[in-house]
């Protein structure tokens, strides 16, 4: 039975992801194909740029939640325990939400960086520790990338997601504030971190070849 709620969720992670913002949003307001315009990614960066910046925080909202509320649904009426085999799960339906916004299935497989999705979970999981990651990130980014194109839509959320589960290993060791429900500033069991750690990677990974094209381009330049 557990294995079947499991599936159930990663199935409805994955169509949450797989619903595209920013295409929708894009050719409401402006009736064209945000693809083909600027970086022709399908996420929140580049509707901000080139839609309009309130138009970009709400696709960056709506993205966010198509990981948040998948795992807030698991939480509330599947995975309610506190093993670690209830988290694991709840992180694997956020992971999956993500993985439909890069690859959904109603836009042939075809979506954004996924980095406005992961927000959602790393917010359920660890709020606090994201927050200041993002804080440290973009101050890094600013800082060593200023030559870089798209600082705010890809360096900076990369930056955070790459130094979240570190600060999230390091408040671990040093801090224990239980804030409520699940969440606390530190204080986490070892499967959360684990979980931080893991999605990180994944998302490193999955940006990656952007990343390394962006390099290229500006030692071009």
């Amino acid at each position: 039975m557990v294995f079947l709620f499991l599936l159930f969720m990663l199935s409805a992670g994955y169509l949450s992801g797989s619903v595209n913002y920013a295409i929708i949003v894009a050719r409401l307001v402006t009736g064209s194909d945000i693809r083909g315009v600027d970086s022709h990614n399908p996420g929140a960066a580049n509707v901000f740029r080139n839609v309009g910046p309130a138009w970009g925080l709400l696709v960056g909202l709506m993205d966010a939640l198509k990981s948040f509320l998948p795992i807030l649904a698991g939480r509330l009426f599947f995975f309610t325990g506190d093993t670690y085999n209830d988290f694991w799960a709840l992180f694997l339906v956020g992971i999956a939400a993500v993985l439909g916004h890069m690859k959904p299935l109603f836009y042939r497989f075809k979506g954004g960086g996924g980095l406005a999705a992961v927000l959602g979970l790393f917010v359920f999981f660890v709020p606090v520790e994201y927050l200041l990651a993002l804080l440290l990130g973009g101050v890094l980014v600013l800082r060593f990338f200023k030559g870089f194109s798209y600082k705010f839509g890809r360096w900076i959320p990369v930056m955070s997601v790459v130094l979240t589960p570190f600060i999230v290993l390091l408040f671990t060791h040093i801090l224990d504030v239980p804030l409520f429900a699940h969440l606390s500033i530190g204080g986490h069991p070892w499967y959360i971190v684990v979980g931080t750690f893991a999605t990180s990677t994944f998302m490193f990974l999955m940006n990656l070849p952007f990343l390394i094209r962006t390099i290229r381009e500006q030692g071009q330049k």
